[in-house]
């Protein structure tokens, strides 16, 4: 064992005083190794998800309960969850799986107050916030509230209601989970009218990529139900409510728990494999420069400081890298 790891990690006369691993033979094997792996991993998951897939559990009490916890420190009545809010939600998130985009406004221009109308919810005001990523309600939540356009959706004093769909797929050709988050206040029945005037407000900052959406319509459309459903869904019991008192009252419904289990987190395990695989090359590099130099071996090769510099910044990067974005 002291002579493999001796020959692959330390220069010496029999490696031609270059780390074994250093090789171009030894890089090519790791690089063919490595598109191997990812074949094999995408082979895998699309046969069983059980085996590799996407670790998560989020239920839509969960988010519901952390965003009215929002509304209620900030002096807010809390939203009522909807179910027609809902299903628009998983139509929009449906919608963009099956387009393959991360956009509020598809690439055929479907808005997505297409969704919230085909569902049969006659609105005032509307909004939409999309999270990707994330793997717990709590972490999605936060980055909402981090975010100034989407936490001004959270809190806005126009919402009565709020629908949440929790999507896993593949979009843009990565494995993720989408959330999407739907507000709305129902146009009273006693103002409305037949018209099909449509008058859209965006926020300043919504004209951005990275802004959510609001609408303001004066419209009245038949109603159409549209279901939800989901890869994995439990039904489980209404989460208590802590600190927001009379909330269950407020939100009587089923909660849902969207979750997924694999043998093997996809996630994790490529972090982790990326991990160990940067580490073991950059050991590698880090004493094949030690010994050169403290030999002084004469090399026509490129700067090992330079590798390991980028290889640092690399295992820097597998630590920092959040899969979660919003929008």
């Amino acid at each position: 064992m002291f002579k493999i790891i001796h020959h692959y990690f330390f220069p010496h006369q029999r490696n031609n005083h270059r780390s074994k691993i250093l090789h171009n033979s030894s890089l090519l094997v790791i690089i063919v190794f490595l598109l191997l792996s990812t074949w094999f991993s995408i082979i895998v998951n699309s046969v069983n998800p059980q085996i590799l897939g996407i670790t998560y559990s989020i239920s839509d009490q969960e988010l519901l309960v952390l965003v009215n916890q929002k509304r209620l420190d900030n002096g807010l009545s809390p939203l009522t969850m909807d179910e027609k809010l809902s299903g628009a939600a998983y139509g929009k998130a449906r919608h963009m799986l099956d387009n393959n985009y991360w956009a509020h406004f598809a690439p055929d221009g479907t808005s997505p107050w297409n969704f919230i109308i085909n569902s049969g919810y006659n609105y005032v005001y509307a909004g939409e916030n999309l999270a990707k990523g994330f793997v717990n309600a709590n972490d999605a939540v936060d980055a909402w509230m981090n975010s100034p356009t989407h936490r001004d959706n959270i809190l806005s004093s126009q919402y009565k209601d709020v629908g949440f769909a929790i999507v896993e797929g593949t979009l843009q050709g990565e494995e993720t989970v989408l959330i999407v988050e739907l507000f709305g206040q129902k146009k009273n029945p006693f103002l409305a009218s037949n018209t099909t005037d449509v008058e859209t407000a965006l926020s300043v900052s919504d004209q951005k990529e990275q802004a959510p959406v609001q609408a303001q319509v004066q419209v009245q459309e038949e109603e159409e139900e549209a279901s939800v459903s989901a890869n994995e869904v439990a039904e489980v019991p209404l989460l208590g409510s802590t600190d927001i008192d009379n909330l269950d009252s407020v939100n009587n419904f089923q909660s849902k728990l969207y979750q997924s289990q694999p043998l093997f987190d996809v996630i994790s395990s490529t972090k982790t494999f990326s991990f160990v695989l940067t580490a073991i090359l950059l050991i590698a590099f880090i004493l094949d420069f030690v010994v050169i130099v403290k030999r002084k071996i004469p090399r026509i090769v490129g700067n090992n400081l330079d590798h390991i510099l980028l290889l640092s910044i690399f295992i820097v990067f597998i630590f920092i890298y959040n899969l979660g974005t919003i929008l």
